[in-house]
């Protein structure tokens, strides 16, 4: 990867000075080495960054992704985030991860969805790069953007093996958060209009031994239960109301064990690592104390705690402004695009962002299955980078919808084709025309929804359940 006699061996001085007053730190001027040299660099290895990863390395592509955890997946896997909404009917790249789960026995019908077993999909993931001779690189956290006369030319990286720079033809922002593009000064917004308030953060937990615990319809009936067992186990905090999207036992494929959604802390600033930390701490408090709770609920008297998440579920941070601006007006209308990259066709799931029994706890609304169009993966003001997942540009509604895993596939597989066409025609993605793309996506097999009518949709989404009851 282009090592350089600078990386070896020893790292030079850098002379710093302690600024009047403790405020700052003052830096001398330092020359950081280029270790790589690649075609496609993608930031961030989760659902839309292994899809990006993998569309990139096999469309041909010298690619090279960036993860800061010991292994690819992002929040199915460092998160334990089950299930994989709003995955059937994508093709290509998330149709190949499918079939490789269904053939490690790791993949699980589940309600209107399935869910996948977290260990075999970190080694089904690596096998896929491997095989699609990607490289990537464990434990590295972006820290900066290069950016020279209006375009990114690649980012800045730290790790154990020091801070380094990582030049490409292309970058695509898959960190969730949209890292990269505030680095390199692209707009964005966070949360809501009104007030910047985002989505509460979840802790994802498993545990074993529900033994025949049934399969949740809704997610009310096991609230009222969480309430009842209070009397036994004594007065517990619950960190949400009676929603229709929050408790939830995901039954996953291994015999007997689950994933349980229900932690949920308020008024947290994903981009604030101190925040990030207080956070992450209270939401393991609640899965204990919630773990209590339900061994004494029907069913559950034998469940016990395998595992806290290592990383906090993030539902809403930094969204990208782009082209275009996705808006729940075109959810509502399940609107077409002659750039759609993908399609979408979960709920619009709003997490009320205050806790309280005045407040609302879940706002969900029926969506038709609507288009996303290749135009809100393309930064405002920015050559060279492209976005991926739930750091698109589109509302604090519409994001409500779009940001489950298996449409961020979709988005990732689509910007890893289209860093891969720029690349080799030494051309920016923002010159890449739209049905170009399009229909290159549709040659490889990509779903997309076209001019054809949402019943006709639904069926090919075999009877996928598209409204919660």
């Amino acid at each position: 990867m282009n090592q350089t006699k600078e990386t070896a061996g020893s790292f030079p001085a850098h002379p710093m000075q302690v600024a009047a007053g403790n405020a700052a730190v003052l830096e001398a001027l330092r020359r950081t080495p280029v270790v790589a040299d690649v075609d496609v660099l993608v930031v961030g290895g989760g659902p839309a960054g292994v899809a990006a990863t993998l569309a990139a390395a096999r469309s041909g592509a010298k690619t090279l992704c960036l993860e800061r955890h010991g292994m690819l997946g992002g929040v199915w896997t460092a998160g334990l985030l089950n299930p994989l909404f709003d995955a059937f009917g994508k093709g290509w790249i998330v149709q190949a991860l499918i079939d490789r789960l269904i053939a490690a026995q790791a993949w699980r019908k589940w309600n209107w969805t399935h869910t996948f077993d977290t260990e075999a999909m970190k080694l089904a993931l690596e096998e896929m790069f491997t095989e699609a001779r990607a490289a990537w690189w464990y434990y590295s956290t972006c820290v900066d953007a290069i950016v020279e006369a209006g375009r990114i030319r690649g980012v800045v990286v730290e790790s154990k093996s020091g801070r380094e720079a990582i030049l490409a033809k292309v970058v695509i922002d898959c960190s969730g958060d949209g890292d990269v593009a505030a680095r390199a000064g692209v707009p964005f917004e966070v949360g809501r209009v009104e007030d910047g308030r985002a989505q509460p953060m979840t802790l994802m937990f498993e545990v074993e031994g529900i033994g025949d615990y049934p399969e949740q319809r809704s997610s009310e009936p096991l609230y009222d239960r969480l309430q009842d067992a209070m009397a036994q186990v004594g007065p517990v905090e619950l960190p949400f109301g009676r929603a229709k999207n929050v408790p939830w036992i995901i039954h996953l494929p291994r015999p007997g064990a689950a994933a349980v959604q229900a932690t949920h802390v308020y008024g947290v600033d994903a981009t604030d690592v101190r925040a990030l930390t207080r956070a992450t701490v209270a939401a393991r408090r609640q899965a204990h104390e919630l773990v209590r709770l339900l061994k004494a609920t029907p069913h559950l008297g034998g469940l016990r705690l395998t595992q806290t998440a290592a990383a906090i579920g993030v539902r809403e941070a930094r969204r990208v402004r782009g082209h275009y601006c996705l808006t729940i007006d075109d959810i509502r209308a399940g609107r077409r695009f002659e750039d759609a990259v993908t399609f979408g066709a979960f709920p619009v799931d709003v997490h009320e962002v205050d806790p309280g029994a005045a407040v609302h706890s879940s706002r969900i609304t029926a969506t038709q299955p609507y288009e996303i169009p290749y135009r809100c993966l393309l930064p405002a003001g920015l050559e060279g980078l492209l976005v991926a997942g739930r750091c698109i540009s589109g509302t604090h509604e519409s994001h409500a919808s779009y940001r489950v895993t298996g449409t961020c596939m979709g988005m990732g597989q689509a910007a890893g084709l289209a860093a891969a066409m720029a690349a080799a025609d030494g051309t920016p993605p923002s010159a890449l025309a739209g049905p170009t793309l399009n229909a290159e996506l549709a040659r490889r097999g990509v779903g997309l929804l076209g001019s054809r009518a949402p019943d006709e949709i639904l069926g090919d989404l075999h009877g996928q359940k598209l409204v919660w009851e």
